[in-house]
């Protein structure tokens, strides 16, 4: 992960040092900044997990180039540096067209003479946030960058670009081509060879790597695939004492000679790193925060011995893993189901992802969200990704790789996050203590969003608007909608 800000058209200096500096902990760098000869006080820095001469400039010093993100295409180059300076090029050539022809995932920013261009990925993997004090729009890469200059964040939505002169533009839709097999067996071998190709794809040579590892399906499938093409696999875990994500990650890791690392805590720990959590995920929605405890943990363990690891988001999105999708009655309500999910991963799922590896300056690869995955992915008809004899949900997935672990664990049925951590009543009953019948009344209905349902709820909005005020729009925040 990196950090990227940026001020344009200011009438006031902003200096992007200290813009930034909320957002160091994104990269290992030192903050490396570009300032506009065009107008007079704008420029972008960016920090990142490595030595980088900063913003990619044209010849005549007119144009630069930021981002955050890593190209997936066949042939693109490894290194960032010379990533970024093939975007450049390609911005050259074709203008904004540019943004919906990347493959891979990225949130960017081209300051063009007078114009400015903010844009991300088709998921949002890779955030982007703006505001405006006065007439000077700032732009960051987490909203706590943008609290103490603006008078309101908004997000970048996913799926677009924003264009200076002319406002926001979606880009063009995309349809997965029709599926090729004719047979469920042959639509979850080609899903397999698909995702042992993007497992390979986010594989570093000679670089340790590291799997979170739940012990569910998704996770356990990405570490056995990828422990094929190293000799030394770190696996990560974290969860209650007892919990059941730590019994299936042990036995995964034992079965494919991982290196196993576990990080077990409480309630009492839970508690003590509860604003810091909120504070890195900037989300008050329960289910996203009381699962981001785990995933803060895991990360943070995963930092003392692996530059980045691997995770198995995504999957459950792409094959309707989740177990109120068995109720649907056709085809069409579960795949406008799936689009659904996938739509809403940028502010719940992926922001978890996201904000857990770089609170530690780690980053995590996802092979599920690989174009070439999602592609696949999206052709299996939809009755086939919920099948079988006694009919599961991901059976494509489960099916292609049910050589490669034990069946305890390919055909595991789904655990939501937190429970499978052990940690579904741990902060629950903490917030039972610390908010009053009256506080939960008054607190319950935030400005948009729906009502907050418990007291768990209301004692994570106290804690976000304590850290970033009225701020923030609420359509930032995503709402888990099924639990």
């Amino acid at each position: 992960m990196s950090g990227i800000v940026g001020t344009f058209h200011a009438n006031q200096h902003i200096p992007l040092d200290q813009l930034i500096a909320p957002i160091e902990h994104r990269g290992t760098s030192r903050v490396t900044a570009w300032n506009n000869q065009f107008a007079a006080f704008a420029g972008i820095g960016i920090t990142e997990l490595a030595e980088h001469p900063g913003p990619i400039t044209t010849a005549d010093d007119g144009c630069a180039l930021i981002w955050d993100g890593r190209l997936h295409a066949e042939n693109s180059p490894t290194d960032a540096d010379s990533q970024t300076q093939r975007l450049l090029e390609d911005y050259q050539d074709v203008g904004a067209d540019l943004f919906q022809h990347i493959q891979g995932e990225f949130a960017m920013a081209i300051i063009d003479g007078d114009t400015l261009l903010l844009a991300r990925d088709r998921l949002g993997i890779r955030p982007l946030y703006y505001g405006f004090t006065g007439k000077t729009l700032l732009f960051a890469s987490e909203m706590k960058a943008l609290a103490p200059w603006v008078e309101r964040i908004f997000e970048l939505p996913p799926d677009g670009y924003l264009h200076s002169k002319h406002g926001f533009i979606p880009y063009p839709h995309h349809a997965p081509e029709k599926a090729q097999a004719l047979n469920p067996e042959a639509s979850s071998s080609q899903l397999g060879e698909a995702l042992e190709k993007a497992v390979a794809d986010c594989l570093y040579e000679g670089v340790d790597t590291g799997v979170w590892l739940s012990g569910g399906v998704d996770s356990s499938v990405i570490a056995a695939l990828a422990k094929e093409h190293t000799s030394t696999l770190h696996t990560f875990s974290a969860g209650l004492e007892g919990a059941p994500d730590l019994e299936y990650a042990a036995l995964v890791a034992d079965y494919l000679g991982c290196d196993h690392h576990e990080r077990k805590y409480n309630q009492e720990e839970a508690v003590n790193i509860l604003e810091d959590v909120i504070f890195h995920l900037e989300s008050y929605d329960a289910p996203l925060v009381r699962s981001a405890i785990g995933n803060f943990l895991v990360s943070e363990l995963a930092a003392d011995h692996v530059p980045y690891v691997l995770s198995g988001e995504g999957g459950d999105e792409l094959l309707a893993g989740y177990a109120y999708q068995r109720e649907f009655n056709n085809d069409l309500e579960l795949t406008l189901s799936v689009q659904e999910a996938l739509s809403s991963l940028h502010n719940t799922a992926l922001q978890r992802v996201d904000r857990s590896a770089s609170a530690h300056q780690t980053r995590a690869e996802l092979p599920f969200l690989r174009a070439d995955m999602i592609e696949t992915a999206l052709s299996i008809p939809s009755r086939w990704k919920i099948y079988g004899p006694d009919p599961i949900e991901k059976w494509p997935l489960r099916h292609a790789l049910a050589d490669r672990l034990p069946d305890e664990v390919i055909w595991r049925k789904k655990a939501k996050f937190w429970e499978g951590a052990g940690a579904e009543h741990l902060l629950s009953e903490y917030a039972q203590q610390s908010i009053s019948d009256e506080e939960f009344l008054q607190e319950r209905i935030p400005a948009a969003g729906g009502p907050l349902q418990n007291k768990e709820a209301v004692l994570y909005y106290q804690i976000f608007r304590g850290l970033f005020g009225e701020r923030v729009a609420e359509e930032n925040v995503g709402r888990t909608r099924h639990i």
